[in-house]
């Protein structure tokens, strides 16, 4: 079949890690490598401590990334995987083109989820996860929805424009597939798929439908937090948030949500 490259998409804690933890765990690095940015950016933090800016850990990275990713892109492991957070399609299109200089065939696989838990998994992973690195929500002080507003109205910007960036990137793979992995430890349903150069072909008429529903998502909608607590997941501490939001869906004003 040819050496591939992967792209793994989807938003923020959709199942993109537990796809390729469950696909390729076992694998040589003949076989299969992952590149990972933002988990390099989390991995230096914690190893820098905060000893320099945000920036420059990134800008750091970011240089050792992409030397990385081009020894990678032109070595002999059967298939690359590659994250494709938010659904921005110029950064597909970026892989897309990288993946064809170096010959790779390219699939796409992208998993999405219903709104309420997408958010619930995102506010728990990047709270948690990449934002406490950079001490965001150290400051036991700080007002935790005016601090997450500017963030999640990329969240909310990144779920309305799914759809439209699946029907851009899709038919310019060789392989593509659109998984709904709405049922948390369940395994991925498929929506649709799609060949290089054609339509996209719906296989779940109803997943496909509230995929689409996405676009009508509020990108100013209000919400406030109600309560955090801790918990411990596998054997580290995470923050989690109690959210109430308002207006979430154009057309739904009266429409609360609890998550």
């Amino acid at each position: 079949m040819g050496r591939i490259l992967e792209l793994v998409g989807g938003p923020p804690a959709s199942g993109k890690t537990t796809y390729i933890r469950n696909n390729y765990g076992n694998r040589s690095s003949r076989e299969f490598v992952h590149l990972d940015f933002d988990a390099m950016v989390v991995r230096e933090v914690a190893r820098m401590r905060l000893e320099v800016r945000e920036q420059e850990i990134r800008d750091h990275v970011g240089m050792v990334y992409g030397r990385e990713r081009a020894t990678v892109m032109y070595g002999d492991s059967e298939r690359v995987t590659v994250d494709w957070p938010f659904c921005i399609s110029k950064r597909a299109e970026e892989y897309i083109s990288i993946g064809r200089k170096t010959g790779r065939l390219i699939e796409c696989n992208f998993i999405t989820t219903r709104a309420t838990e997408a958010w619930t998994r995102a506010l728990t992973r990047h709270v948690a996860g990449e934002y406490n690195a950079f001490t965001v929500f150290c400051d036991k002080e700080i007002d935790i929805a005016e601090a997450l507003r500017p963030t999640f109205k990329i969240f909310l910007e990144a779920h309305r424009d799914m759809p439209a960036s699946v029907e851009r990137v899709f038919p310019q793979a060789d392989e593509a597939y659109l998984w709904d992995n709405n049922e948390r430890d369940a395994t991925p349903v498929i929506i649709a798929h799609c060949r290089k150069g054609e339509d996209i072909e719906i296989v779940d008429k109803k997943g496909w439908d509230n995929f689409q529903y996405k676009r009508k998502i509020n990108i100013y909608a209000y919400f406030e937090v109600l309560g955090r607590h801790v918990e411990e997941y596998l054997g580290k501490p995470r923050t989690i948030f109690n959210i109430k939001y308002n207006n979430l869906i154009h057309g739904r004003d009266d429409k609360v949500f609890l998550i």
